[in-house]
């Protein structure tokens, strides 16, 4: 595995404008920010590529990270939509890139080495026990320890107890082959039928849900990561990983 694809072109609507003058992805956790971290472990993790798909201060990215990340090259795709559209289109536009397995993540993120290393095999999906403060995608598991069915805030007919499913991290990895034949077509149709404001993991469920794409589950219970969608968020996680 020796690509990868992190998501940052969003604007962080639910940060206040005087706290986020950045990219949530270059919000500063004891002193390095969670893009600089990220790229750390995926360059750590023998990563040659990274593809960062920007839009919202992309300059700003790029002053940042430049290039090159240590031994990994770094490539630049500019969402020219992203004020107007979901990161479905920001997945979509990184797809002509892709040439070999691959991880895919958010950059909104922030979490240690020891759960991330779990990711390294494709097809798998990070999942975490639902707890009351989590918002987002769930997934329920089968027996056989692969997602079964995806429940998205937007799906039909989602449980009101989540207390039995798993939260979404919002890292997966990806057989290069099966992500062409089972979710880019569904990115694609997303898109075209003029669903561009939906997230990227509708693809992904619909893909499951055909049985067109098993995804293994690796627990990150027990683990250091935190999602920062708001302020509150970043405090936690600045809390979180003080060490």
């Amino acid at each position: 595995m020796k690509q990868a694809i992190i998501l940052i072109a969003g604007g962080g609507t639910r940060f206040s404008s005087q706290t986020l003058a950045c990219p949530k992805c270059m919000l500063e956790v004891q002193g390095k920010s969670l893009l600089a971290r990220m790229l750390t472990h995926l360059n750590q993790a023998g990563i040659k590529e990274t593809i960062l798909v920007v839009g919202f201060q992309a300059d700003l990215v790029r002053r940042h990270i430049g290039q090159q990340w240590d031994s990994m090259l770094v490539q630049y795709i500019y969402n020219d939509k992203w004020e107007t559209t979901n990161n479905v289109v920001s997945l979509a536009m990184a797809t002509d890139s892709l040439n070999q397995d691959f991880i895919l993540l958010e950059g909104d993120l922030i979490f240690k080495w020891e759960a991330f290393v779990k990711m390294l095999g494709p097809n798998r999906i990070a999942v975490d026990c639902f707890l009351p403060n989590m918002d987002g995608t769930v997934v329920s598991i089968d027996t056989k320890g692969s997602a079964d069915r995806f429940y998205l805030k937007s799906t039909p007919g989602r449980p009101s107890d989540l207390s039995s499913y798993y939260k979404t991290v919002n890292i997966y990895s990806f057989d290069y082959e099966n992500y062409m034949s089972s979710v880019v077509p569904r990115l694609q149709h997303l898109i075209e039928s003029g669903q561009d404001q939906v997230y990227y993991e509708q693809a992904i469920a619909d893909a499951v849900d055909d049985q067109d794409l098993q995804l293994e589950c690796v627990l990150f219970s027990g683990t250091q990561w935190y999602e920062i969608d708001t302020e509150e968020d970043f405090d936690q996680a600045k809390g979180l990983f003080r060490s």
